[in-house]
This record gives structure tokens, C-alpha cells and sequence, in this order.
């Protein structure tokens, strides 16, 4: 698939600016409170440019080219405000237009107030319309008097000035014509980044980005547009989303349907469904106990239904006693279990599918086979038998924020042409990220192809008649029916054991090589010592990184991490990392340096996680190439000098002309700065090591797990 460049530079940029406004405010608000207040005032800036651009193009085709919006008096805009209010939902008087309020901004004592004030004037707009229920309540979590952002009025304004001004610095370009969808890429962005740094709280209500396209595919195979698409717990969105990116903007012919309990993210929710430029009359997003008070009875059947519901939640279930009498719950003749409410998420998206529609949902993979209670064997039974059950998928584990295990997807159907169910193991379909694993598009690839022609591939897939299913008493977990594939990456023990060994070998000299530092560091009379007292009689000069180093900032390139090369041991950019050592290839017609002659790269920002691919390859234009001024010093020292250096509260690393390369490091002669490097490296190199034998100890565990848990019975015997 070819790469858009223009499109991935625009998305750099964009991801950059972002980011920026996030590190500017570091320290005054918490991430995951503060994506409320950059979602919120980016969500401010969308509706106030999408209302004035409607306007002037109106405008514009009436001959009136010159016509601004923003400069029009209130008192004449207020003419328009019902006729605006019918067709976009909503209505903005021009002087409360981000634009002008952002103007006024910096000299506006009141601004906080200015802001509540607006964003009430917005929300009431559409009161009495057909657009309130999708406009009601939407800046609730933006709360311009929060302590989080200062303790007194004055520095909650120097904050939301500040805010304003760095979503007003964003190039989201044209709100129609721009080469992405700006808006809501950025959103996405945003979210990925909160709830990946957020644990658990994050992955309860953002599905990634791979999961939610392969949800879709799923459900959408054969398909070029669909009638309406449902998710039932739809948290902020996502899933429902991708099904107009996968399939184009008008699509989903009839709309987009969502309930969510909690209300942050209900708002959440219907934030992105305006930034990615949904219109108010194509959504209905719900706040409500879905599974207690259904919202869409008169929406429903949906052709679509993608959803990634809490795993094994509590519920009401045979405490309350209307519940099996419930369209949705009584076919099965069970309710799921009160400690597990799984099923009963699933049986409500049954209820709700279209005849010719597919639900393709997430699970917790313990309900497919689970025998403690009565409920859950009772309805699998019925899913079975009714032959609803189209086809399960095993994930890959860490492939949500916030939780390592390993779920799977049930695909739903009602319209089968026969009587079998599928089972994919793609338990290792993944490929390795940060912080989590994530699904290639060659992941996503092989499953869909797996899953359209209903093929069985040894240790991958197999696809079971109703016979068998019933001989295995309705046990619908993947591994009762896939086989371990048997290939060139299942654990060669005695390969396995012998690096093991090698790990622990050279750990033993580091560790040595650790003690002969300490040793000559804290010692009375080191070598160390007297190594700096034989070339520096006169002690060690301090330098100015400025006069050791020069930089250059080529527009893109691109920067291996040797954490993952033989020949050097370094740790790869991670979060609050401020530049990595590194090499580089020549790539996109710039020079870059080789192996032979690492280069420092230094990160304009103070975080850097986003920009390691699944290649644990760097890629940004915010990076710059530092290289020597001199020939006496030694990079790996420099390196190592660079990373002893801490900012003061409040400094941030991008500023790295005007106050980086003024920081000083003391620069004894080049074979004094080599053998400091080489005993540092010990530190770095055992750090490396010491996770490589923990990943090795992990496969070796896996290994003599299965090993033991599968013995012959004729083994057991003996």
C-alpha cells in the first residue's frame, strides 16, 4: 500500500501540535483530566469554523464572495439563528466564534468566565429542536473553574489562554477541504495517547484503532453500505466510527446508534461524532444502563453491530424478576449470571440484529467455556442450536490499554447458509509496540481471509459442524478446536536454554564490570581517579553542549534504536526520554550517518512513545540529528552526560536552542571519556539483558506449562 506523504506530514504535524499543548501544560493538569479541556475547546474551534464556513459558502453562491461571519454584528446574525438552528443543529452568535473569542483572549480578565458562558449559549441553542438531545450537556467536563487548572482565576485564565492559543496553533486546516480528516484524526490521536498512559481506566472505554477496523471488516464483508450501525456500549465511539472510514462517508445510510453509561464519556462520544463531521441529525447517542433501560427499541434492527462491552460486570440478573420475561434475555430461558453480564450483552445485541446484519463483539474468552454456573453453558447451548454462532476468533493478549490478557471475538449472525462455526487461533497474529501488542495489516489480513472463506488451516483454523460442538458439550473456546500451529516459532527448548545460559553468562560480567566501577568510583585510591589525575592535573574543564555539538533537522527521517542491534546497547525512546543514541540509514534522499558513526538524536518534546513503530524504528520531523563540533570527545560519553542533565520545574526540552545546548558537562581527554562510557554501558548493557532473560524465562515457563499440563495419560500412569 502506498504511503501518502503529504497526508503523513500533515498527521506529524498535527500529532506534534497536539502533543505540544499537552507538554506546555504539563504539571497543571492531569492527562487524563486534561484530554476533556483539548477535546473540548478542539470541539469549540470545529462547530465555530463548520458554522461559519456553511455560512460563507452560502454566501459565496449567492454572489457575495467578500462575506466573513466572524465579522458580522450580532444583532444581524441573531435574523439567521432559526433557520441555522434547523440545518446545522446548533447556532454561534459571531462575537462567541472561537476565533474572536481566542483574539480577545489574552486581555479578557474574565475569560473563564467568558468561556461557561459560551458554551452555555451553545448548549441552549438547541433547546426545543430536534438537536437537543445531541447538544444537551456536551461541555459538562469542561469545567473553567476547576482547581486542577490554578488555584486562583488568574492562573485558570493564563491556562485556558494558553489552550486556546495551542488548538488555535493547529493546522487542521479547511474544515471541508483539508487532505485528512483533521478533526478527527486528531481526536483518535488523543485518545490512543490518554489511554495508553491512563491503565485500566483508559482501555475501559477506547478500543484501538487495529481491533475496531478488524470489528468492522468482520461485520462487513461483501458489504459496500450498511443500513445503520449499533454499539451497544459504545464508550467514545471509536467502533461505531470506523464503519464510515472503512466504508466511505455516506455509507451508513441511516445513522449511528450508541448507549454508554458512564456520562464523561457519553460526552465523549458525541464529541467525536461532530469532530469526525457526523451530522446532528445521523446520531443518536444514549446515556443509560443499556442492558436495564435499552434506549433504541425504536431504532432497532441494525445491520451492523460492533461492540466491545465491560468484561464480566455485575448486573441485576434473576434479582429482578421482569428481566426473563425481557424480549431481549427470555428466548434463551436463562438470564446470564449476576457476577457475569457477558451474555447478556451478547443476547442483547441478538436480540437487535438485523436479519441479514452481523454483530461482531469482544469477549472476555472464559465465557465460552465456563461450567461454575448453569447460566452460561445453557445459553451457548441455545446459541448453538439456533445456529447464531457464526464464527469465534482468538486475539493476541496486550492488545487492550490497561489489560493484558487475551481475549476473542464472537461474530453473530442470523442468516447462516449452514449449520458450522469457524474458530481462528490468531493468538500470535501481532506484532510488538511500545507499550502494547498491536494487529498489523497483515494480522488483520490473514483473519479476514480466513474468516471469508470459512477454510479449515491447520494450527490456525477449523471450521466445526453442529456434531461436534455438541460431542464437546458446547465448549466454544478456540483451543478445543486449534491446535497449536506447529511452525518455525514454537519454542525450540534446547535453542531457548542455551540463550539462557549465554544471558546469565554475560550478566556475570556486567555485574563484574558494575562492581569494578563501584569500586572505582567510591574507592579511596581508584583507577578512575587516577586516570582523570593523570591527563587532568588541573581537574576537569566544563563545556557548553552548544560548543561540542552542532544539530541539523532534515524534514523527515528515519532512526533505528541500537537497543536492537548486536553491535551497540542503548534503550530505545520511551516516555519522559528526552533523545536516544542511534544510527541511521539513508533513506528518502537524505544523508544519514551508519553504524560506524552513531549520531545522538534529540526529541523536541519531553515525550516521544508515539513515535516508535512496530519496527522499534523512530519517525518524526520534530527530531533533531546532533553531530560533533569536535574530534576529542566520545558520543557514548556525551550520551551519557546528556542524560544526567535535569530541566528545572517548568523548563521544557524543546527549547533546545536557547536553553538545552547552554547546559555544561564536565569533558576530561577522550581516553578518560572512554573509559567512562565503557563502565556506564555495563549498566545500560545489563539492563538489556536482565529483560531478555525475563522474556526468555516467560517462553521457557510456557513451554514446561504446556509440557506438564498435557501429559499422555499413559504418562500420568507411570
Amino acid at each position: 500500500m502506498a504511503i501518502d506523504t503529504k497526508k503523513e506530514q500533515e498527521r506529524d504535524e498535527l500529532h506534534r501540535a497536539i502533543w505540544a499543548i499537552a507538554d506546555e501544560l504539563r504539571g497543571a493538569v492531569d492527562g487524563w483530566d486534561f484530554k476533556n479541556y483539548v477535546l473540548g475547546t478542539m470541539f469549540y474551534r470545529y462547530i465555530s469554523e463548520n458554522l461559519t464556513s456553511y455560512i460563507n459558502s452560502g454566501e459565496a453562491e449567492a454572489g457575495n464572495t467578500d462575506f466573513d461571519y466572524a465579522t458580522m454584528p450580532d444583532d444581524e446574525a441573531e435574523e439567521a439563528r432559526e433557520g441555522l438552528v434547523e440545518e446545522k443543529g446548533f447556532f454561534i452568535l459571531p462575537s462567541e466564534l472561537f476565533c474572536n473569542v481566542k483574539a480577545k483572549a489574552q486581555n479578557d480578565e474574565n475569560l473563564n468566565e467568558t468561556l461557561e458562558r459560551i458554551f452555555r449559549h451553545i448548549e441552549e441553542s438547541a433547546k426545543g429542536t430536534s438537536s437537543e438531545g445531541q447538544f444537551a450537556g456536551l461541555f459538562d467536563d469542561f469545567d473553567v473553574n476547576s482547581n486542577k487548572l490554578g488555584a486562583t482565576v488568574a492562573k485558570r485564565n493564563e491556562k485556558l489562554v494558553k489552550l486556546l492559543n495551542g488548538v488555535a496553533d493547529m493546522d487542521l486546516g479547511d474544515v471541508k477541504q483539508h487532505d485528512i480528516d483533521a478533526f478527527g484524526d486528531a481526536y483518535e490521536y488523543l485518545m490512543t495517547m490518554y489511554a495508553s498512559n491512563a491503565g485500566k481506566s483508559g482501555g475501559e472505554f477506547f478500543t484501538p484503532a487495529d481491533v475496531s477496523e478488524l470489528l468492522t471488516r468482520l461485520g462487513t464483508v461483501g458489504k459496500t453500505e450498511i443500513n445503520k450501525v449499533y454499539d451497544p456500549a459504545c464508550g467514545s465511539g471509536s467502533l461505531l466510527l470506523k464503519a464510515e472510514k472503512i466504508l466511505g462517508k455516506d455509507a451508513v445510510r441511516n445513522g449511528f446508534y450508541g448507549q454508554e453509561v458512564n456520562i464523561t464519556t457519553y460526552n465523549l462520544c458525541r464529541i467525536n461524532m461532530f469532530l469526525h463531521d457526523i451530522g446532528f441529525d445521523k446520531f443518536d447517542i444514549a446515556c443509560e444502563d443499556t442492558l436495564l433501560a435499552p434506549a433504541h427499541w425504536d431504532n432497532e434492527p441494525f445491520e451492523l453491530i460492533v461492540s466491545n462491552p465491560p468484561y464480566s460486570i455485575k448486573w441485576d440478573g434473576d434479582d429482578n424478576p421482569l428481566l426473563i420475561n425481557d424480549p431481549r434475555f427470555a428466548p434463551a430461558g436463562v438470564l446470564a449470571p449476576k457476577k457475569n453480564a457477558d451474555f447478556a450483552f451478547i443476547m442483547h445485541s441478538l436480540a437487535w440484529l438485523a436479519p441479514n446484519g452481523v454483530a461482531a463483539i469482544v469477549c472476555f474468552p472464559g465465557i465460552f467455556s465456563r461450567t461454575n454456573n448453569k447460566a452460561e453453558p445453557k445459553i451457548r447451548q441455545y446459541l448453538v442450536e439456533n445456529n447464531y454462532v457464526d464464527c469465534i476468533i482468538q486475539l493476541p493478549s496486550n492488545l487492550f490499554f490497561g489489560t493484558p490478557i487475551a481475549t476473542c471475538i464472537l461474530v453473530l449472525k442470523k442468516g447462516k447458509t449452514d449449520n458450522r462455526t469457524l474458530f481462528i487461533n490468531a493468538s500470535n497474529e501481532y506484532v510488538k509496540a511500545t507499550n502494547n501488542n498491536r494487529l498489523s495489516e497483515a494480522n488483520t489480513k490473514r483473519i479476514l481471509t480466513t474468516f471469508s472463506q470459512r477454510e479449515s488451516v491447520e494450527g490456525f483454523s477449523y471450521l466445526a459442524s453442529y456434531d461436534e460442538i455438541k460431542a464437546a458439550n458446547f465448549d466454544l473456546s478456540v483451543s478445543t478446536y486449534v491446535k497449536q500451529e506447529e511452525t518455525d516459532n514454537t519454542i525450540q527448548i534446547d535453542a531457548l536454554n542455551q540463550e539462557i545460559q549465554r544471558i546469565l553468562d554475560k550478566s556475570r560480567i556486567l555485574r563484574q564490570g558494575i562492581t569494578d566501577l563501584i569500586s572505582e568510583v567510591d574507592g579511596a585510591d581508584t583507577s578512575l581517579r587516577s586516570l582523570i589525575s593523570q591527563f587532568c592535573p588541573n581537574g576537569v574543564s566544563y563545556m557548553k553542549l552548544d560548543d561540542l555539538l552542532d544539530y541539523e533537522q532534515p524534514s523527515k527521517y528515519i532512526v533505528h534504536s541500537t537497543e536492537y542491534d548486536d553491535s551497540y546497547s542503548t534503550p530505545v525512546l520511551t516516555a519522559g526520554q528526552s533523545f536516544i543514541l542511534g544510527y541511521t540509514d539513508e533513506e528518502d534522499g537524505h544523508y544519514l550517518a551508519s553504524k560506524e558513526k552513531p549520531v545522538i538524536i534529540f526529541d523536541d518534546f519531553t515525550t516521544g512513545s508515539h513515535w516508535v513503530d512496530f519496527e522499534f524504528k523512530v519517525k518524526s520531523s520534530a527530531m533533531k540529528m546532533l553531530r560533533p563540533k569536535r574530534s576529542d570527545i566520545d558520543f557514548r560519553y556525551v550520551y551519557h552526560a546528556m542524560s544526567n542533565i535535569r530541566f528545572e520545574p517548568g523548563t521544557h526540552a524543546r527549547h533546545w536552542i536557547s536553553i538545552y545546548s547552554q547546559f555544561e558537562i564536565p569533558v576530561p581527554p577522550l581516553e578518560v571519556q572512554r573509559k567512562i562510557a565503557q563502565l556506564l554501558d555495563n549498566f545500560t548493557e545489563l539492563t538489556a539483558e536482565l529483560t531478555a532473560e525475563l522474556t526468555a524465562r516467560k517462553q521457557q515457563y510456557e513451554y514446561y506449562r504446556n509440557k506438564i499440563l498435557t501429559l499422555s495419560q499413559g504418562e500420568n500412569e507411570e
